[in-house]
């Protein structure tokens, strides 16, 4: 048997700053687990790698661990949505072994969450994919009543975590279970927004820019990390991706790969010189809001 107290050994061994965040991660992180000799690629939903190089920074984690567990590579599930990923993570049947995710109270009560805001919580910055030549229609808005009242809506998954906290604000929200549907819709007119994490909307934008554009003006912003999270029968996996992110984090090469990932998105998104329009995420748990305080984690335009 291996034993996860090694990875508290190495707690033990990061700097101050970081101990705090160490805290607030995995309380499960004392159990013990079946260890072999050698490991199987971890297989990460795909549409993690689609829209956002999250398989980058769970390559990282995977690797800054190799002196406690055997080298592994990030494999891609079969094409699923959101619900079917889910489902696929809760059945442990082979099929997914990692998802990263919004935060949801829901999906932190079920799986084991390393509570790590991946890419600095970028899913919390949002952005308007709109139809090409609609972004007069935006342009007097500086509120989420103003957003109401020119009569926008919103477009999103029916499953994600953030068409709730979209909903609980008092925004418009037309859902669909299919994310390729989604486009669909917008280009239909069934919507006139479909909101994305800054870190998603580009190469999303890239691939229907001939129908769409980016609403240049507009940012909507609410507390949303993303996390990893994995079923409650492989803690072994948990306990490591947790150590890779806090030993990144500790030796700076998180935030040189954040900074190489995404500069030149941000870059052309220009977010900080966008209308906020702050909201509030009522479903945020509460191990959730303590790590706002950790400001080294969160991406500040």
């Amino acid at each position: 048997m291996f034993c996860l107290t090694p990875i508290f050994a190495a707690r033990r061994r990061i700097r101050p700053r970081l101990r705090l965040l160490s805290a607030l991660l995995l309380p499960t992180a004392l159990l013990c687990s079946a260890f072999s000799a050698s490991a199987a690629d971890v297989v990460m939903w795909n549409r993690n790698f689609d829209t956002a190089p999250v398989d980058a920074i769970l390559a990282l984690a995977l690797r800054k661990t190799r002196d406690l567990y055997p080298a592994t590579g990030v494999a891609r599930t079969e094409p699923m949505e959101f619900d079917q990923a889910i489902q696929a993570l809760r059945d442990n049947d082979g099929r997914m072994d990692i998802i990263s995710a919004a935060a949801s109270a829901t999906l932190e009560r079920d799986f084991l969450t390393v509570r790590f805001p991946v890419l600095g919580g970028l899913l919390g910055k949002r952005v308007c994919l709109i139809r090409r030549g609609d972004e007069a229609r935006f342009r007097d808005v500086q509120t989420a009543f103003d957003f109401r009242e020119k009569n926008l809506r919103i477009c999103q998954g029916e499953h994600w975590p953030d068409t709730s906290v979209l909903r609980r604000n008092g925004l418009p929200v037309a859902t669909s279970e299919e994310y390729r549907q989604l486009f669909s819709m917008l280009q239909n007119k069934e919507c006139d927004c479909f909101l994305r994490g800054a870190q998603e909307i580009l190469p999303e934008y890239e691939a229907h820019q001939q129908q769409m554009m980016i609403e240049p003006q507009l940012l909507f912003t609410y507390t949303q990390p993303g996390y990893f999270y994995v079923n409650k029968n492989n803690p072994q996996l948990a306990g490591r991706v947790e150590l890779g992110l806090l030993r990144a984090m500790d030796d700076g090469s998180y935030q040189k790969l954040f900074t190489s990932l995404t500069q030149s998105w941000l870059d052309e998104l220009q977010l900080s010189g966008r209308t906020v329009i702050p909201l509030n995420n009522p479903g945020l748990s509460p191990a959730s809001r303590s790590l706002q305080s950790l400001s080294p984690l969160w991406y500040q335009p």
